[in-house]
């Protein structure tokens, strides 16, 4: 479909057809393996009209390397995953070398456990937990699938869902949504361009838009998205984040489009020469869709390696089978360590609640057992 023929749709069929492509797209996240290489820096260039005005530049590999470079190999199965992750660092003169660090993720959403696994240099860390950590959410390509913008990264396409399904809905309404679907322009190619809110909960004084390009000759495949969140205090505004992507190359692999290269920055206002910015240039490397068992995703912690299980409340040294050897440090489940853990996975969503509805129980009941006012007997 063309981008002349889509706009001949009417509005409801535009924001149908624009819907059915992104859910298939998240779809393709539900069972997927890939591998990626992402070059990390600092540009130094004035990227402010980035990712409109095209690409930026890579800075040239170096003996020592003067950027970090990491590499992803990710498994997901609906919302379990395991990933491995392996991440050389810019060169350190102290070290007089580049430190390198290797990663594991495992996370069984059957069971609510997560296992994460850090070796660096000579340091390895094991951890058992019933949450998981934000150091796994770095790999850009799971911005195009799972997730929402409450947590550290934005995931624009399942956020241009819940934009979608906000038209669909206000469809033949009188009220007007905040979202907003028109023709758009990048450098030669002609895009549908989706327009939405994107604000944080808990940052009520930053207001902000995400404004998301597709191809609709590739199967609506996104090639660019460009997030800028305004901060307005004493009466003026300014940028208080700014966050874009653009396509490079894709490829139609078992016959969907898909990323091949992209690039992705990220800076705390906006991305001008002296900031501090974070950049990446994101080469995938394979991509394979349907091919993944729940077997392929656990992984035993190797023998030797110091565990803390903070599910349990205990640690140990892992026996390589999945047991431990020697003893077990640490009275499962009877511990302030495990106490603090239940605490933190419970309290903001169940004890303050019903705290609350306690509270206004309490409160209506000490209401009906007062005596009444003469006013209140007379009425």
């Amino acid at each position: 479909m063309s981008v002349s023929a889509f706009f001949q749709l009417n509005p409801d069929q535009q924001r149908q057809h624009l819907y059915a492509a992104v859910k298939q797209r998240l779809e393709l996240f539900d069972n997927i393996a890939y591998s990626t290489q992402n070059v990390v820096f600092n540009p130094q260039q004035n990227l402010i009209l980035f990712p409109l005005d095209g690409p930026f530049s890579v800075p040239p590999v170096t003996d020592p390397p003067t950027q970090m470079n990491k590499e992803y190999s990710v498994k997901r199965l609906n919302d379990s995953y395991h990933k491995q992750i392996r991440q050389v660092w810019p060169y350190l003169p102290r070290f007089d070398s580049n430190p390198v660090q290797e990663s594991e993720f495992f996370y069984d959403a059957s069971r609510g456990r997560y296992q994460r696994m850090t070796l660096v240099r000579e340091h390895k860390q094991a951890v058992i937990a019933p949450y998981e950590d934000w150091v796994n959410q770095e790999d850009r390509l799971e911005y195009w699938g799972y997730g929402t913008t409450k947590t550290r990264g934005v995931y624009f396409l399942s956020d241009a869902a819940h934009a979608l399904e906000r038209l669909l809905w206000f469809s033949g309404n009188s009220q007007a949504p905040n979202e907003s679907i028109l023709p758009g322009k990048l450098n030669d190619l002609d895009t549908i361009t989706l327009t939405f809110k994107s604000d944080l909960p808990r940052q009520v004084n930053q207001r902000g838009s995400l404004t998301v390009h597709f191809d609709p000759q590739r199967q609506f495949l996104p090639v660019a998205y460009l997030l800028e969140r305004m901060e307005y205090r004493d009466g003026f505004s300014r940028v208080r984040w700014f966050e874009a992507m653009r396509l490079l190359d894709a490829v139609q692999q078992q016959g969907h489009w898909f990323p091949s290269r992209f690039q992705w920055l990220q800076s705390g206002g906006l991305p001008t020469a002296d900031g501090l910015v974070a950049a990446y240039d994101v080469k995938v490397d394979s991509i394979a869709f349907g091919s993944v068992s729940q077997d392929e995703l656990a992984f035993t912690f190797p023998a030797g390696i110091d565990v803390t299980d903070n599910i349990r409340g205990v640690s140990f040294t892992a026996d390589g089978n999945g047991g431990a050897q020697g003893e077990i440090q640490g009275i499962p489940y009877l511990n302030l360590t495990y106490l603090r853990v239940l605490l933190r996975r419970y309290f903001p969503k169940t004890v303050i609640p019903v705290t609350i509805a306690g509270l206004f129980f309490i409160g209506w009941c000490m209401r009906r057992q007062r005596p009444l006012t003469d006013f209140e007997q007379a009425v």
